[in-house]
């Protein structure tokens, strides 16, 4: 844990997708084709034209035109080296093309109907598509209890609902976060991929808010959807896929499993120093939420049987119209205009870029790729991206396409005649909101009449309401918040568009040994209604209590959403600890390396900068909080830790323990971390950056 930090800038793979969906951060530069612009000499000439863009892409020239300036930009080409595009309207493809180079030895260009990626989370469609097919036919139901179909398990649920089909479609099911660890990620072919139904139910996450009452986008739901795909055909789900899904349309290059002949064809990607990224294969080998690989013309043929009905071009079924409209409508909506989820599809990517349009989409991130897919079924059009970077550039087409294609000069969010409320009105909505994927802390204040001001990890922003528990902020981005039936506000959803933040409510009196004044009371009482502490609320805390190193990386790791990992012990003194998987599964993940000679020392206590060290690796590795080298430290922390506990000193992670004295802070680098000190230590992790 202690003996070196080198590589400390990584960017961490067992983080980077849940925080590149969880950490929205300010609004997104937009990119605008600049390159290509309404000729301005003909004045009505160009209004003609502009007022037909309104109403969608039509011309497949123009289209062309307009993506080839898109991408020509430097921007652009800085964001990805490799990108393929599909658009379709009205059941004709009207352009798929690549843009950039296989990889940077060959510079073969890209091909759409060529070229693979890996289009991530955009496999869930098609695994929604797959269930909702066999809901056609009887063999599941979407009311039915998931257990149906688990042979027997049962699943941790205090509350009196079952998690149903449904809400697998629609991420509102009350299960824990749980991200997928550095294992299931396979970068050596001579490991063995566990079997997807073994990767479910070693790692089945209990229910821990009541199913259905909130929206929270989770991998694990979609995966369990997959296997009950699995169980209800009675075929493995990769040749369910492709027996009722990519094969009738004749989508001949798609695939849930990465074999040979298409690895071959894929785009190489690239890490911010510029290396190729090595091939990797995935654990289980198939990922109903996330392992399928295809090209832009494969898409362009999903995307037009979609359109029609469920129906391709040569008459071939794949859905029925119903089914394409279960899939094509929001049932979970924090706010009328804010929605959540479709069957499979999810608001869009810059809700306030649709131009009152409406739009379903879905994104996907994987190493070293990205993609998106949205269509607006109203106008029987279509859009897929996919490219070799793990960027925003989808951000930049949408909000370009949708400006250029659907500007009617509507504004959205505004609701006519609405009076906004007084500052001592709103101020029902302060108070800090933990985000159910990643507990990153929301803090909300009344500032004004009519206005907020909100805070989280990556900005600060204010806020003027247009609705009765509607907000939008400078750039125009929406915030809503949802009431329970009493009227008391329960939660938000604001720059995550992937998951509600829920509104942390005080608890007092939950430990006989912590009194209300007790200083570290707040730290304590917050990660206890975070679900974080474990420890029995009729018992003593005792405060000053040693952690141990195991006893640290649990807590740490149930902070984060990592799981524990099955794979064999990468030391030798843990096997005997009930922290085993917890400490194998963050040292898959960079952020410890253990004392050396193959041992880690889980039964002794932490010391304060070891701590501080990994929280250095995973805040500064993922980017989500800089450097900061300023602090002056009293003589006593380690050569390896000085960065990382100046750092800490910096962002603030830390209870009234730490004090200062003639400019030299005292960090209490070598004490033993005690439990109070720990619960201040991730606590203050959550808030927002000052």
């Amino acid at each position: 844990m202690n003996e070196n930090k080198k590589g400390t800038r990584h960017r961490y793979r067992i983080l980077a997708a849940v925080l590149a969906l969880s950490i929205a951060g300010e609004a997104y530069a937009q990119i605008l084709p600049s390159s290509y612009a309404l000729a301005s000499g003909n004045q009505p000439a160009a209004a003609a034209v502009k007022a037909a863009l309104t109403n969608g892409p039509q011309d497949a020239k123009e289209l062309e035109a307009f993506l080839d300036a898109f991408f020509a930009q430097d921007a652009v080409k800085q964001k990805a080296g490799a990108a393929a595009i599909s658009v379709v309207r009205d059941g004709k493809v009207l352009v798929s093309k690549g843009y950039g180079v296989v990889d940077q030895t060959s510079k073969a260009q890209v091909d759409d109907s060529q070229t693979i990626f890996r289009v991530a989370s955009v496999s869930k469609v098609f695994t929604v598509a797959a269930a909702m097919q066999l809901v056609e036919q009887g063999k599941i139901s979407l009311q039915d209890n998931v257990e149906k179909y688990l042979d027997g398990y049962k699943i941790k649920n205090p509350f009196g609902k079952p998690v149903t089909v449904e809400q697998l479609l629609t991420h509102t099911t009350g299960f824990e976060s749980t991200q997928p660890s550095d294992a299931s990620y396979v970068f050596d072919p001579s490991v063995k991929p566990v079997s997807l139904k073994d990767s479910i139910f070693d790692a089945f996450p209990s229910v821990i808010r009541e199913p259905g009452s909130s929206y929270m986008y989770d991998n694990f739901a979609t995966r369990l959807l997959g296997y009950i795909v699995q169980q209800a055909s009675g075929e493995s789900f990769g040749s369910y896929i492709e027996e009722h899904i990519t094969k009738p349309l004749g989508m001949t290059s798609s695939s849930f499993t990465l074999n040979a002949e298409l690895a071959e064809r894929m785009a190489i990607s690239y890490d911010p120093g510029n290396n190729a990224i090595p091939s990797y294969n995935l654990s289980p080998r198939e990922w109903p939420e996330g392992s399928m690989i295809s090209t832009a013309s494969d898409m362009a043929l999903f995307m037009k049987a979609f359109l029609n009905g469920g129906r391709s071009a040569d008459g071939k079924a794949i859905l029925s119209p119903e089914s394409v409209k279960a899939m094509s409508t929001y049932h979970v909506s924090i706010h009328p205009e804010f929605p959540d989820m479709t069957y499979g599809f999810e608001s869009p990517i810059e809700p306030s870029q649709t131009h009152s349009e409406k739009v379903i989409s879905k994104g996907g991130d994987i190493i070293g790729f990205s993609s998106l897919l949205w269509m607006l079924p109203d106008r029987k059009t279509g859009v897929f991206l996919t490219y070799n970077a793990n960027s925003d550039l989808r951000n930049d087409l949408f909000t370009a396409f949708m400006d250029h294609y659907y500007d009617n000069g509507k504004k959205p969010y505004e609701q006519a005649g609405f009076k906004p409320q007084s500052k001592a009105e709103l101020a029902k909505f302060e108070g800090l909101y933990s985000d159910l994927r990643v507990k990153f802390l929301t803090k909300v204040e009344a500032t004004g009449d009519g206005t907020l001001t909100v805070s989280d990890v990556s900005s600060r922003n204010q806020l003027k309401q247009v609705g009765d528990l509607l907000f939008v902020d400078e750039a125009g981005k929406p915030l809503a918040f949802k009431k329970d039936a009493n009227g008391r506000i329960t939660d938000l959803k604001y720059l995550n568009l992937f998951s509600y933040a829920v509104k942390l409510q005080e608890v007092q009196g939950s430990y006989p040994d912590i009194a209300v004044d007790h200083p570290y009371a707040s730290y304590i009482f917050a990660l206890k209604s975070l679900a974080i502490l474990k420890d029995d609320p009729a018992k003593p805390f005792e405060p000053q209590k040693s952690v141990t190193r195991g006893a640290f990386v649990q807590t740490f790791n149930a902070l984060w959403g990592i799981q524990p990992s099955a794979n064999p012990s990468s030391f030798t003194d843990i096997d005997n600890s009930e922290y085993r998987g917890d400490i194998q599964a963050a040292h898959e993940s960079g952020l410890l390396l253990g004392m050396g000679d193959g041992l880690f020392e889980p039964e002794r206590p932490i010391r304060r900068e070891e701590a501080a060290l990994v929280a250095f690796r995973l805040l500064a590795g993922n980017e989500i909080r800089l450097p900061v080298t300023t602090a002056i430290l009293v003589p006593g922390t380690s050569d390896w830790a000085v960065e990382a506990v100046s750092s800490a000193v910096s962002w603030k992670l830390h209870g009234p323990e730490v004090t200062q004295s003639n400019g030299m802070v005292d960090f209490g680098s070598q004490r033993d971390l005690n439990k109070q000190e720990l619960a201040a230590f991730l606590f203050t992790m959550l808030l927002p950056a000052e």
